[in-house]
């Protein structure tokens, strides 16, 4: 089994350091993890991620660990970044100047608002939910548009705070998935929802299902930012991946990717 998104303190929010994280996925038996910490580049305020200049520290420490647990663990390189079209060739740049494993695409501030925080507007019960979701989809689509990334975090985060719309948005979401098909675009499986306020997976089993019947592929993450949250909750996830029909989950390397077979935790 893998894991393929870990955060450090790299990101400025979470907890202990890359060792720690490694050790934790030794302990639990996994083949492999991938460190996906944040690159958020934004304006509006400060942002819990590393800065452009620090990617090269990152980096180049995850590769020193990647050679010290090379005969116990594989440990890969990533980055979660963040959509913001005003900054892509940067961000393009950036991704190109070194040597990831993998690079995914996540959407915490549509249009500069920001979904994820537990300090936001839209934590506390404010502005039309209507609208942030129809606001979130546009968002996601417009992310398709561009071809830096390889996977998709936490697709459906916009539900972390339990708010539901009036509308059905099956309609957008049938969209989103044909392009990710399209664009042979890996889907993440993200298990920390299970501890956010809707308690449910990233994507839900309703989603999860329709990316099986597309044939899109998936990878497996915990989203952990501190090292007890290694692997966690996959004895609960696991069982629900193997009843929809999959039986492997993806990996990359530099940028490639191939296959793991789904083992039962």
């Amino acid at each position: 089994m893998i894991d393929y998104h870990l955060h450090t303190l790299f990101c400025n929010h979470a907890t202990g350091g890359m060792e720690r994280y490694i050790q934790s996925a030794i302990d639990l038996g996994l083949q492999e993890i991938c460190f996906l910490d944040h690159l958020t580049i934004q304006k509006a305020e400060p942002m819990l991620s590393m800065t452009p200049e620090e990617v090269p520290y990152y980096f180049n420490a995850v590769q020193v660990l990647k050679q010290k647990y090379k005969n116990k663990i594989g440990v890969k390189a990533g980055l979660e970044v963040d959509f913001n079209p005003a900054y892509i060739d940067f961000i393009q740049d950036i991704i190109g100047t070194f040597a990831f494993d993998m690079i995914a695409a996540s959407l915490h501030f549509p249009g500069g608002f920001d979904v994820v925080s537990h300090r936001s507007a839209w934590r506390h019960g404010e502005k039309d939910v209507d609208d942030v979701y129809e606001l979130y989809f546009d968002r996601l689509k417009k992310m398709l548009d561009y071809g830096y990334f390889d996977v998709i975090c936490h697709i459906d985060l916009i539900k972390k705070f339990g708010r539901k719309p009036s509308r059905s948005f099956e309609k957008e979401f049938d969209e989103i998935l044909s392009i990710i098909k399209d664009k042979n675009l890996t889907v993440e499986v993200n298990t920390s929802g299970y501890d956010h306020p809707v308690g449910d997976i990233y994507p839900s089993l309703e989603i999860l299902k329709k990316c099986h019947e597309h044939g899109i592929r998936i990878t497996l993450g915990s989203d952990a930012h501190h090292p007890a949250n290694v692997g966690i909750h996959f004895e609960r996830v696991v069982p629900t991946l193997l009843s929809i029909g999959y039986r492997k989950l993806t990996t990359f390397t530099r940028r490639k990717c191939s296959e793991v077979p789904i083992t039962p935790t």
